[in-house]
């Protein structure tokens, strides 16, 4: 009783087990969809009054972010004005700074001379204690 089984056979056979298979896999995949889509109606029935709560809110939330970004771009642009006007304080200043420059260091130069003085004679008289 030896029976000859060709390859188109075993292909045929072979292609019925993978699809067998398949139709498993694909029972178990429905299986969890459904217990998936049960959860999410479960969960949503539960929480249908907050829902409905938030979309009842979501007008006037809409509202006051606008409004909010309104008020923050009018202080952005009195905060631009107010950087403007230091800007041009600070090149007012750094444009009086460059023309008395010269006068500032004669000052400079005076205090550093009564300072080198001062330091003469400190030095001079201690010399003279010591003595």
């Amino acid at each position: 009783m030896n029976t000859q089984i060709s390859l188109g056979d075993l292909g045929i056979v072979l292609l019925g087990m993978a699809f067998l298979v398949l139709i498993i896999y694909a029972i178990i995949l429905l299986k969890n969809l459904s217990d998936t889509v049960k959860l999410v109606q479960n969960t949503l029935r539960k929480n249908q009054s907050n829902i409905d709560g938030i979309l009842q809110e979501a007008p006037s939330i809409a509202k006051n972010i606008e409004s909010i970004s309104s008020d923050v771009s009018q202080d952005i642009q009195s905060l631009q004005q107010t950087f403007d006007t230091i800007t041009s304080n600070a090149e007012a200043a750094a444009t009086s700074f460059s023309k008395n420059s010269a006068f500032l260091s004669w000052i400079i130069r005076g205090i550093q001379i009564i300072y080198s003085t001062k330091e003469l004679l400190g030095n001079s008289s201690i010399r003279k204690r010591r003595e």
